[in-house]
């Protein structure tokens, strides 16, 4: 099965040996002048689907209520962001991307006395940090490929609610790993780059604390698929 993390592991591989083939002269022209520019800033709004890879134990009893398994429903988020990009040479720029990421993800419990939606809800500030690798200008595009780490503060933790056990709940930090791959097109005075990143979490988030059948989940690590359009 081809899984998200596989396939842009395979995306990523192709564009980055891509990346690394010499220019062919006669093909690519100058630089526009956006390129000269060693510092420059903008923002990014996107669309996030947001997913866990969840390791869950099935048939778990707890007050004479059997659960026999767990069913994770991925959601869609919003994504709203701040671009700081430093050009380190003509094709390698290094990347601060703040971002605000809402997000959610719902799970269906079922019960011997019939199923139960639970939710995780979550705001997210991310601070990722990434390089970015860049073929030659070319009519008025670039074709580009992202890789580097991220952490993220969960703004909207819940892991202290012990009013609700059917609530569930995650730390309020999360590390992880960003892949991706994109194309850049040139205006006359804004670039806009349309992009897709894949964010695999390396980091067990799930806080079983105050939660009812809470071993049913071993643990939960984050996986989102974000398309973005950056405005630089």
């Amino acid at each position: 099965m081809l899984t998200p993390r596989v396939f842009f592991v395979l995306i990523f591989s192709s564009l980055l040996l891509g990346l690394a083939q010499p220019a062919v002269a006669q093909s690519y022209g100058n630089r526009h002048p956006f390129d000269f520019k060693r510092f420059n800033l903008g923002f990014l709004m996107g669309m996030t689907y947001n997913s866990y890879n969840l390791k869950e134990q099935i048939n778990i009893e707890e007050d004479g209520i059997m659960l026999h398994r767990i069913e994770l429903v991925p959601r869609y988020g919003l994504n709203l962001g701040m671009i700081t990009n430093a050009n380190l040479s003509r094709r390698l720029s290094l990347r601060f991307v703040p971002t605000i990421s809402l997000e959610q993800r719902d799970f269906r419990y079922y019960f011997s006395d019939g199923p139960q939606m639970r939710k995780i809800e979550a705001s997210y500030l991310n601070l990722p940090v990434m390089l970015q690798l860049k073929t030659d200008y070319y009519r008025r595009t670039r074709v580009y490929v992202l890789t580097g780490g991220q952490i993220g503060f969960n703004l909207a933790s819940n892991k202290r609610v012990r009013d609700d056990l059917t609530l569930l709940k995650i730390t309020n930090q999360d590390l992880s790993l960003t892949f991706g791959f994109g194309v850049t097109l040139y205006g006359d005075r804004i670039k806009l780059s349309p992009e897709i990143l894949y964010t695999m979490g390396m980091v067990n988030i799930y806080e079983p604390l105050y939660t009812t059948h809470a071993e049913a989940i071993s643990s939960l690590m984050s996986q989102v698929i974000a398309i973005n359009i950056n405005f630089e």
